[in-house]
Formats: structure tokens, C-alpha cells, sequence
């Protein structure tokens, strides 16, 4: 017959008395089934507490990558509008621009170019980070951080286009202000020389004893050596003698424009050499068919002499 109980006997070392323990055999047979079993779940639990605990960790790290991400996002919305904002002043100076120098808008300038529009996503200096799905994120959210993102896009794009366009009509108004200024360096506005106006444009009665005579420029008289200063900025196309003028220089301002400068004691240049706007280029005399020292000063516009006084705007 199977033993019913098992006894656990406790001897201590003193003389004392001794302990039993009856244990059913039940027990003990349940307890060799029940413990395996225990320790499975033991082990189970512990390795679940691991992963739960990895998986809380890395939750926490989504999270804090994700509120960086939203910081992100909206600090290159802030900087989106501050851009923005400053094109949308340099537009505005363009447009002054083109109403003062009579510039005309290009139509439809974007379909013409041809460069492609720049992606948005090629022009940020950093790395594009990639997505993180937060799993606390709600797909209110979710939906809100995709249309940001889109909307993000898209004002790149159109600050793209935008900034082509600017670009190029400020090109066009920088050729076009560099033409003009050229155009403005080119006008004789400059007395050539000081003294007093002996003689003007237009019909006389000639010191020589030609009887009337059209007179093409205009003579500034000082006495012999004074500096005769470029009106405007040209190159010498002549620097001799001339029948007539005696000492002459020839300026060409180009777009037509020439001066003539006879009667000079002294040349100062060769043709060829470039003179700029005030420089000494001849001193006056009395060299030619002249009556006294001066300068004669002509003005003429292909070819045809003009009034030099409807160019001067000194006193």
C-alpha cells in the first residue's frame, strides 16, 4: 500500500526535544507537478517585463523624437514666413524699380525659363529626417502633421518660383540701370574748361572776315594753359592738327555722342587712351585760325553738331 504520508523529522543538536512533520503524499506529488510549471510562468513573466520595459523605452524615445520633429517643423514655418516676408519687400522694391525705369513685367517668365523649378527638399542644406510614427499619435494628429508637411512643400515651391522671377527681373533692372549709367557717363554735363563764354552756338559774323558764318560750338576763353577737363567719360579718337582748328582732340563718348576740343596749346593724351569724367586731357591756346586763347568746344551727335549749352549743367 502507497504511503499516505511523508514524515520530515528535525533533530537538533541540543538535547531537546526532536520535531515531525507529516506531509501527504498528495502534496508532495502536486508540488512536483505545480513547481516546473511555476518556474515556466517565472520565466515567461521576467522575459516579458524585459521586452515590455524595452518597448516603454523606445515609446519614450519616439515621443521625444517626435516633439522635436513638431519643434522642427515649426520653426522652418517661422522662418517660412520671415522669408516670405522679406520677398515679398524685395518684390515690392522691384516693382518701384521697374515703375521709375519704365520696365515691363515679363508675362508667364516661369514657363520660359529654362532651368527646371528646384525642388524644395534638394535645397535644404540638412538632411531630411525621417519619419517616426509616435504610437501615442492619433490620427487627428496624424492627419494635421501630414497637412503641415504638404503645406510646408508647397510654400517652398512657390518661394521657388517666386525667387526665379525676382531674380530675374532684378537681372533685367540691373542691365538695364547698368545702361543707362553708362548712358549718363557718356553725356558731356561738364563745362570743359573755365572762363567766359565769348562765342555761341549758331550763325555769326566771323572774327576773320568771312562775313556770316555758323558757328558749330562754343568757345570758352582763359588764358593760355588752362586745364581743359573731359566733360564726360570717352576715348580719344583723334589728337593732332586739324585745317582751321589748329591743336585739336576728338572724344568718343559712343551712342553718337562726340566732343570736339580746338585751339589747344597743349594735347595731354594719344588716341586710343580712355578719359574719364574731370580728367585733364589738353590745356588751352591760340593755335589755328584764332583770334585770342580759348577753347572751341563742339558737341555733335552722329556727326550733326548740336548746341554744347543744351548739355552742360553747370552755371
Amino acid at each position: 500500500m502507497a504511503n499516505r504520508f511523508y514524515t520530515i523529522m528535525i533533530i537538533p543538536e541540543t538535547a531537546s526535544k526532536m520535531k515531525q512533520f507529516h506531509i501527504p503524499s498528495w502534496v508532495v506529488r502536486a508540488a512536483l507537478v505545480v513547481m516546473p510549471v511555476l518556474l515556466l510562468i517565472g520565466i515567461t513573466l521576467m522575459l516579458d517585463y524585459r521586452f515590455v520595459a524595452n518597448q516603454v523605452f523606445e515609446n519614450r524615445e519616439l515621443q521625444a523624437e517626435n516633439r522635436r520633429l513638431r519643434q522642427n517643423v515649426q520653426l522652418y514655418k517661422n522662418r517660412m514666413e520671415s522669408l516670405e516676408s522679406s520677398v515679398q519687400r524685395i518684390e515690392n522694391f522691384s516693382g518701384r524699380l521697374k515703375m521709375i525705369t519704365n520696365l515691363m513685367d515679363r508675362d508667364n517668365l516661369s514657363q520660359h525659363l529654362e532651368l527646371p523649378i528646384p525642388n524644395a527638399s534638394t535645397n535644404i542644406a540638412l538632411d531630411p529626417p525621417k519619419e517616426v510614427t509616435d504610437p501615442a499619435m492619433s490620427a487627428e494628429e496624424k492627419q494635421a502633421s501630414d497637412t503641415a508637411k504638404q503645406n510646408i512643400d508647397q510654400q517652398f515651391e512657390s518661394m521657388s518660383t517666386q525667387s526665379l522671377v525676382l531674380e530675374q527681373n532684378l537681372h533685367d533692372l540691373y542691365e538695364l540701370l547698368s545702361d543707362q549709367k553708362s548712358f549718363l557717363n557718356a553725356l558731356p554735363t561738364k563745362k570743359p574748361a573755365e572762363g567766359y563764354f565769348t562765342s555761341g552756338f549758331g550763325v555769326r559774323v566771323s572774327p576773320v572776315g568771312e562775313g556770316e558764318k555758323m558757328h558749330e560750338g562754343l568757345d570758352i576763353a582763359n588764358l593760355v594753359g588752362t586745364p581743359i577737363h573731359a566733360p564726360a567719360q570717352g576715348t580719344v579718337i583723334f589728337a593732332g592738327r586739324k585745317s582751321g582748328y589748329g591743336n585739336i582732340v576728338i572724344l568718343d563718348h559712343g551712342y553718337g555722342l562726340e566732343t570736339w576740343y580746338g585751339h589747344t596749346s597743349k594735347i595731354l593724351v594719344k588716341v586710343g587712351q580712355l578719359v574719364h569724367r574731370g580728367q585733364t586731357f589738353a590745356l588751352i591756346g591760340n593755335s589755328g585760325r584764332s583770334t585770342g586763347s580759348h577753347v572751341h568746344y563742339e558737341v555733335r551727335v552722329h556727326g550733326i553738331p548740336v548746341d554744347p549749352l543744351s548739355y552742360i549743367l553747370e552755371n
